[in-house]
């Protein structure tokens, strides 16, 4: 016989599951509204990869978010627990569409990923599905450090959202900064904009990397909710450590990839002649510095 803690546990994980669920098939029919195109033209008419492999990114970045849910204390309740998995997938896909729309409009400003997507950019569609990721990371890393649904819980999770905009912005003029320097002012965007996928699986390890790395911001900071003023010292630090933490990556990860790669022209691989393994190997030193430093800190 089942007691009724036992009752209890498995109701609680069919709620969560059913709800995560629900989300990201919210996620696919809602996409529409989310990346603002007809999914099902895109993916069965139009053959748009760029378009799935965006889509496959929010997807993930959905479930990242729902896990960020989950993983904390369960209510007593199966209506509260049911209740607060709600609450926070309608916020999480809310801050996506935000995200997206940041992307587009602050963060790639010199293109329209939207465009590009439409014209099967799949460069363009890393870009994009990176940036959900990268979003999906950083709001269960705020989820776990503002546990609860309280409107200060909430109003904690945005915050860190839209400080973690200036944390990936950061990243995107440094990755620019260094492409114009390599080649003689010439712009990363439109690089990417012209389809040059490699520079865009590059890019988007350092973008998750640094995600991964600011995310752990949260085990340096406690979270104490008080007033005005104590928020502010609280989320600036938080900040303060995002960066520190995404500079400490940036390092590491370039010391790394002179190693690893030793005797090979990156340059020459990945800018110019488009070499998507040489690509996948610094992405790859990225997000793995990335998951020691959340290992060790968060």
């Amino acid at each position: 016989m089942l007691d009724s803690l036992t009752w209890w546990m498995w109701g609680i994980i069919a709620l969560d599951l059913a709800v995560a669920a629900a989300a990201i098939c919210v996620m696919r029919y809602g996409a529409g509204l989310l990346f603002g195109v007809d999914t099902k033209d895109e993916l069965a008419e139009k053959d748009n990869y760029a378009f799935g492999i965006a889509l496959a990114g929010g997807m993930a970045a959905v479930a990242l978010i729902l896990a960020g849910v989950v993983s904390g204390e369960a209510s007593v309740q199966w209506s509260a627990e049911l209740g607060t998995v709600v609450i926070y997938a309608v916020v999480g896909l809310a801050l996506l569409k935000i995200g997206i729309l940041i992307n587009d409009a602050i963060i790639f400003h010199r293109f329209s990923i939207r465009d590009a997507l439409g014209e099967k950019n799949i460069a363009a569609g890393t870009v994009q599905a990176a940036n959900l990721l990268a979003l999906g990371v950083l709001i269960n890393g705020a989820i776990g450090w503002a546990e609860g649904v309280g409107w200060q819980s909430l109003l904690s999770v945005a915050i860190v959202f839209f400080l973690s905009q200036i944390v990936l912005l950061g990243v995107t003029r440094l990755r620019s900064s260094i492409y114009a320097r390599r080649h003689d002012g010439a712009r990363l965007q439109l690089a990417i904009e012209g389809g040059n996928a490699a520079l865009a699986i590059r890019y988007a390890g350092h973008l998750l990397g640094t995600a991964l790395a600011a995310s752990s911001a949260s085990g340096m900071v406690g979270y104490l909710p008080g007033n005005a003023l104590e928020f502010a010292i609280l989320y600036g630090t938080w900040l303060a450590w995002a960066v520190v933490l995404a500079v400490v990556l940036s390092a590491l990860s370039i010391i790394a990839q002179r190693v690893v790669l030793l005797g090979i022209d990156v340059v020459e691989e990945v800018d110019n002649q488009r070499n998507i393994g040489v690509a996948a190997i610094e992405a790859a030193i990225f997000i793995g510095f990335g998951l020691i430093i959340t290992g060790v800190l968060g």
